[in-house]
């Protein structure tokens, strides 16, 4: 028994990674459909060179284009809408799938029904010093857990909200694709910061989650460039939009008192400071004023002491910057 699959890959300007990881997912065999979004690249990919590159079959790959850059979000929501698969993992064009995610797709096959299951993986910085798996943070939430050396586990909403405060990435899910359908779940049209919404609003709005210490995918970070995720200017400042989204949702749902609540305000705090030392400085002030008043909006006083509590670093440093108070 195998999982109906679709992998959905953005790519931009990336043609040698994307023919490497198709290659490695025609090796694998563990994948029905396949769907590059091409994103605005120069030159742009060919369907029948990919095709004779990677070794797939012409009809496993469907190759879309976006003439003009929209991001990698837009991508991924593009892709969605043509996936007829029951199941669907969005992956980089830079990533690589493993042979413990193929393994991981036969568990899930015999699963029963689920919404999603996040599994680890490995970053490139991490292999740089001669480890193996995810990057320090990621990991020791992983380890507040009892989900770190399971195979295959139902995840409680406590061990959830640990999971979701882990870097909000797209490609460390398999989801049903009806239930990101029905709950009308897409990435951010930002062309940075574009998967924050997709992340959490799945754990808001997932009934069944599962989750796999098995290592899925090698992700490759390449600090500089010109790689969407290397911007630096006021794009970043669009963060709000889908931060807004995920607080209002919270508050209307009442759900302030829930595990959830306080993982992502504490989740909030660690962002907007890794913004503020990666951003342009002539952006910093606005950034400043712009997070004071998100704090002001959304914390309560109560949801404040908790953080200041439960998140001790991260809330001097978010005070000093935004002006916080208990």
């Amino acid at each position: 028994m195998t999982l109906d699959l679709t992998v959905a890959i953005p790519s931009h300007n990336d043609n040698g990674h994307l023919t490497r990881l198709l290659s490695h997912l025609a090796t694998l065999k563990f994948t029905r459909s396949i769907i590059v979004v091409d994103d605005g690249s120069l030159p742009a990919p060919d369907h029948d060179t990919l095709i004779k590159a990677s070794g797939l079959a012409p009809a496993q790959l469907i190759l879309l284009r976006q003439p003009q850059v929209a991001g990698a979000g837009a991508a991924r929501n593009r892709a969605l809408l043509h996936t007829t698969t029951k199941h669907l993992l969005f992956m980089d064009a830079d990533d690589l799938p493993t042979r413990e995610l193929r393994a991981l797709c036969r568990s899930l096959a015999q699963a029963g029904e689920f919404d999603f299951c996040m599994f680890q993986h490995h970053d490139s910085r991490m292999g740089q010093s001669g480890q193996w798996g995810q990057m320090a943070f990621d990991q020791s939430l992983w380890d507040k857990t009892e989900l770190n050396h399971r195979n295959l586990s139902e995840v409680s909403t406590t061990d959830a909200a640990c999971l979701a405060q882990t870097a909000n990435y797209p490609w460390n899910k398999i989801y049903r694709t009806d239930f990101l359908h029905a709950h009308r779940l897409r990435c951010s049209d930002t062309l940075v910061h574009n998967d924050i919404a997709l992340h959490w609003k799945s754990f808001l709005r997932a009934g069944r989650i599962l989750s796999s210490a098995r290592i899925g995918v090698t992700h490759f970070v390449t600090p500089g460039g010109d790689r969407l995720t290397n911007r630096l200017g006021a794009e970043r400042l669009r963060v709000f939009e889908p931060l807004e989204e995920i607080a209002l949702e919270i508050s209307v749902e009442n759900t302030q008192k829930s595990p959830y609540a306080l993982a992502f305000f504490g989740f909030v705090l660690g962002l907007l400071c890794w913004v503020n030392e990666s951003l342009d400085p002539s952006l910093r002030s606005e950034l400043a004023q712009r997070s004071t008043a998100f704090f002001n909006r959304y914390l309560s006083r109560s949801m404040r002491t908790q953080l200041k509590q439960q998140r001790p670093d991260d809330w001097q440093r978010a005070a000093k910057l935004f002006q916080l108070t208990v």
